[in-house]
């Protein structure tokens, strides 16, 4: 059933996809955001935290009853917490860390739309796992096993990756094989793969170059119609050439391109998939899953 406003609240609203959570629902006339929690900020005002917001709002500590309130909570918090969180809450909850992705409705609509539409819990992809699934996931059926090499901003090791990762003039090369997303991508796919993930010197975007081992050969062309027919009406693009990370940055959109076959074994295919890792990575694909939850166009507020 589709209400006329949705009530929404935020834990965890300081961080990256927080602070692009608020910036979002403040362009959505069907959303009304009344309530951002930070330990780290509470009784200040977001607008004197985050840059470029209106909201009128103060950062409170978390209080479940009072987010019980709200029709959704979207929780923004570090992996491990917000499945304690959303065992003291009773509303419809949009999780936006791993602890909810393997075990309740996974929210990526071009893949689980109808799933989403009746789940009182959603968790987000992680941003690695949406470009890899995205990539592949209309052919899953035709490979024997995939390779893939992804390339990330290093906003998405959060605030603070200064402290974390050294990163300037450098590429840098993490978690090569055990990496948290790989197991949504094997839950998803279903299928043998490897991935490996890297941090760049970019704040935004994520690159991913799957190496793809077909059962059999296909045709370049019944290939892109087949991807094309699967994406229709989503926020996923299938491009002519290369698509770059440029292309996508402060978007909501996953463009994908390449599609070449290995001049001397046509089982062997190069997709590229792009995506901006903090938006359809991570927060535009919340609020997406959130209007298919509320009964709203997908795409309504988001383009």
């Amino acid at each position: 059933m589709v209400i006329d406003m949705i009530i929404v609240g935020i834990v965890g609203a300081s961080g990256y996809v927080g602070s692009n959570l608020i910036k979002l629902l403040e362009n959505l006339k069907h959303a009304d955001l009344k309530m951002v929690t930070s330990k780290t900020f509470a009784g200040k005002n977001v607008s004197d935290v985050i840059q470029d917001v209106k909201c009128e709002l103060t950062f409170s500590e978390l209080d479940p009853g009072e987010l019980n309130k709200m029709d959704v909570v979207f929780l923004a918090v570090p992996h491990g917490k917000a499945k304690l969180i959303a065992g003291k809450l009773n509303t419809r909850i949009i999780d936006m860390s791993v602890d909810h992705r393997l075990t309740h409705t996974y929210g990526l609509p071009e893949v689980f739309k109808d799933d989403i539409e009746c789940s009182d819990l959603v968790g987000n992809p992680g941003c690695y796992a949406t470009a890899v699934i995205l990539s592949t996931y209309p052919l899953r059926e035709l490979i024997n096993h995939a390779v893939f090499d992804c390339m990330s901003g290093y906003s998405g090791a959060g605030k603070n990756a200064k402290d974390k990762l050294d990163y300037e003039n450098n590429m840098i090369a993490y978690k090569l094989t055990d990496h948290f997303h790989k197991r949504e991508m094997n839950h998803v796919l279903g299928m043998d793969i490897s991935y490996t993930p890297h941090v760049v010197d970019t704040f935004s975007g994520i690159m991913c170059t799957a190496h793809i081992f077909l059962k059999e050969a296909i045709d370049v062309g019944d290939m892109r119609k087949m991807y094309e027919k699967f994406y229709n009406n989503t926020f996923t693009k299938i491009m002519e050439g290369i698509p770059s990370t440029k292309d996508v940055t402060h978007t909501p959109w996953c463009h994908i391109g390449g599609f070449e076959v290995d001049a001397e074994d046509n089982k062997k295919l190069v997709i590229i998939s792009v995506i901006d890792n903090l938006l359809k990575g991570a927060s535009s694909q919340a609020i997406e899953n959130m209007n298919i939850m509320f009964g709203y166009d997908h795409k309504e507020g988001v383009k």
